[in-house]
């Protein structure tokens, strides 16, 4: 028995090689004539943006800037970065790139997916070869070297349209190879110091923080009475001595502190690097080999952070507004004009801003058609793209922070959100970022960009839309838009039908599988176990809609492939969801996923919040009965200003909702054992269905980790 269903995996092997569902990315034309259209507008729509010039006014833009860092503080910290930028970018026109950090940048490279699937394969094979690291880094530093002699081909590059998983289509350059590493040692070069110096921006004095911040009175007085540090930067927590930190402009253990360190650590420039290391775009998931995704990781923090932040302002304020917005087509859409502005201002030189208007004036082809000049907007995937973006809208980070009294705008690339308990502070904040965005030439996408308020009416001038992310909106809470399921349910229809393989059917399905759990958010306290019951309910629905011809069993589906073209009749169950590592498919199963962490979420995570009020006033009542001081004790009122930026239990409480949910150690292959053991032992006598020496490790880790071929 054993034998036989070694043959049959091997068998399955053979055919998912053969049928073309390993390939990365799918070959041909798009299979359905609405698929064609789709893919012939959004070509035509991306075309008529990045051939049309956009004027700005740049002495409008410089004038908005003189203004806006007017300040002594600002001014201060505007120098600092232009010494900063203005010093890398001498430094960067002597410097050589080593064998050592070549490998660092292919590899940073590949993790890109810019360039085809051919072209990839040759750039990793450099890595096998020390004598061939050895001639590119030799190539590279003679094209560093005559940079200021660089231009585009005169042939242009093709660029190639590639459906992504969203259904949108993104045209990518066909860069040379040496090309694209030249492009991408530059742009990582420039933007691991324009994150450091903005950085250094952030955490100067003229960065405003938004909670108020206690006199020199009320902390000498809360450090006598309550034994809480003097320097600011200290917390306290019931029943302990006080907590001490060190010294900064921050809080550490408030929860203004560890908002400030998340702002910073998570929501800060987030898609530029802070070193050279491979790293996805920031809607894809890692692959084998890469860094975890910082950009998708910090997805899933937003929406805890929102949800938490949402049940602390409604619990202290009685009401929430929460805003988030989006840029229409932001990379295709920039202004030439001012990305060169922005990035003078900030210091970059004369020498290296011209290497940048030739960059953007690419000379590009699309398909048969002759070769045009862009003359708006960054090519997709390219890390200069990401730091000319990157470099935009850092002034409207700094705009809405000077203008709307410390308001701080979570930010990833062009997906904005920020929230407080004032509404008119988030209504200064939209307007600010509207001239903004009317000054340097992009505009809001106003179908992905809207305002709720909990616990009150929305300010007018602010608009009503739709505010969530994935598969979740914002209704007092984040539900499942089940809406938009139903659109990727057909979705998912059709790309398992147009699998040629079992091997291929499954991991389209168990990709298709994370990408809903992914987009339906990590259960996490904060959204406690009514949210986890509607994501199993949700994809209880998804699998009966998908596998409706059996029941709503994926087991019954694949038995019947696996009958159909193999002979192999009565596949055990488990067989199915068993590790390939062991023999079997490894189907995902998303809904024990969420089972096996329910019990560790919150059953009511709104009264979270409430039950640390109850117990300030009992720990204000015993503070005040061991005060033996000649001085009055503080009044309750000025006790309880000091909840978000020096009692560490609100902290604490801030930091334990935004917990993801856990599980106890392969709590989903016990559930695989509890089901299937006795099944599978009965039938091989042992878990592992096939001897691990016949598995082909380095195949099934190509199995796992290659993207799924969308037939697109």
């Amino acid at each position: 028995m054993r034998y036989d269903y070694a043959k049959l995996f091997g068998d399955l092997l053979g055919e998912w090689l053969q049928s073309g569902d390993s390939l990365a990315v799918a070959d041909g034309a798009p299979s359905s004539e609405p698929m064609r259209q789709e893919k012939a507008e959004q070509q035509d729509r991306i075309q008529e943006l990045i051939f049309t010039p956009k004027h700005v006014d740049t002495g409008a833009i410089e004038e908005y800037l003189d203004e806006l860092f007017s300040s002594p503080d600002a001014s201060a910290a505007l120098e600092n970065l232009r010494k900063t930028l203005k010093m890398h970018g001498e430094t960067l026109l002597r410097r050589s790139v080593n064998v050592d950090e070549m490998e660092e940048l292919i590899k940073s490279l590949l993790a890109r997916d810019l360039l085809s699937p051919e072209k990839a394969a040759t750039l990793k094979g450099f890595l096998d070869s020390a004598v061939i690291i050895e001639e590119v880094t030799s190539v590279l530093n003679m094209q560093l070297a005559s940079l200021d002699k660089w231009d585009w081909p005169e042939e242009g590059v093709a660029v190639e349209m590639r459906r992504h998983l969203s259904g949108k289509y993104r045209a990518y350059m066909d860069n040379e190879i040496m090309q694209a590493l030249l492009f991408q040692y530059i742009g990582i070069q420039w933007s691991i110091t324009f994150k450091r110096a903005f950085k250094a921006v952030a955490e100067s004095r003229a960065w405003k923080t938004e909670t108020p911040v206690l006199s020199r009175p009320q902390l000498k007085r809360r450090n006598e009475q309550l034994g809480e540090a003097l320097d600011g930067v200290g917390g306290y927590r019931r029943g302990g001595p006080p907590v001490q930190c060190a010294g900064s402009r921050h809080l550490p253990v408030s929860i203004e502190g560890k908002r400030r360190a998340l702002q910073l650590g998570q929501f800060f420039m987030t898609q530029l690097p802070d070193e050279m290391e491979g790293e996805t775009a920031y809607d894809e998931e890692p692959r084998a080999g890469e860094k975890p995704n910082q950009g998708l990781n910090a997805q899933q923090v937003l929406l805890r952070l929102v949800s938490t932040e949402a049940h602390l302002k409604k619990t202290l304020k009685g009401s929430c507004t929460i805003m988030r917005a989006d840029l229409e087509w932001f990379g295709p859409s920039l202004p030439h004009d001012s990305i060169l502005t922005v990035l003078k201002f900030f210091g970059m030189s004369d020498t290296w801003v011209e290497f940048f208007r030739k960059w953007l004036a690419a000379k590009l082809r699309f398909g048969s058609d002759g070769v045009r000049v862009r003359s708006r907007g960054v090519p997709i995937a390219h890390s200069l793209s990401v730091l000319c973006g990157e470099a935009i809208l850092f002034g409207m980070d700094f705009a809405v922070n000077q203008r709307a009294k410390g308001l701080y705008v979570y930010r990833i690339y062009d997906d904005f959100w920020y929230l407080s308990d004032d509404g008119v502070l988030c209504a200064d904040a939209w307007r600010e970022m509207n001239k903004y965005a009317s000054l340097v030439g992009i505009t809001f996408n106003m179908k992905k960009t809207g305002g709720v308020c909990v616990g009150a009416e929305l300010e007018p001038s602010l608009p009503k839309g739709r505010v969530g992310w994935g598969f979740l909106v914002f209704e007092g809470r984040f539900v499942v838009d089940q809406t938009a399921v139903d659109v990727h349910i057909q979705e998912l229809r059709r790309q398992l039908a147009s699998a040629k393989s079992v091997f291929g059917y499954v991991n389209a399905l168990n990709k298709y599988l994370e990408f809903f759990r992914r987009n339906f958010a990590q259960p996490a306290r904060c959204f406690g176990q009514e949210h986890a019951d509607e994501v199993v309910s949700t994809f209880a629905r998804i699998q009966r809609a998908v596998f409706a011809e059996t029941d709503g069993s994926v087991v019954r589906k694949i038995q019947e492939m696996v009958e159909a073209r193999f002979g192999v009749k009565d596949i055990p169950a488990g067989w199915c969801f068993l590790p390939t590592a062991e023999g079997g498919l490894d189907v995902v199963n998303p809904i024990v996923h969420v089972l096996t962490v329910r019990d560790s979420l919150a059953g009511d995570p709104s009264g979270v919040f409430a039950e640390q009020m109850r117990l300030d006033r009992d720990a204000y009542e015993a503070a005040r009965t061991r005060w033996n001081g000649e001085a009055e004790f503080m009044p309750w009122e000025e006790y309880i200003l000091g909840r978000e930026t020096r009692l560490g239990d609100w902290a604490a409480a801030w930091e334990g909702l935004q917990a993801v949910g856990v599980s106890k150690w392969n709590a989903v292959g016990e559930w695989i054992v509890g089901l299937y053991s006795d099944e599978i032992m009965h039938r091989f006598g042992d878990l592992q269905i096939v001897e691990g020496t016949l598995i082909p490790v380095g195949m099934l880790s190509a199995f796992r980790n290659a993207k799924v071929a969308w037939d697109s």
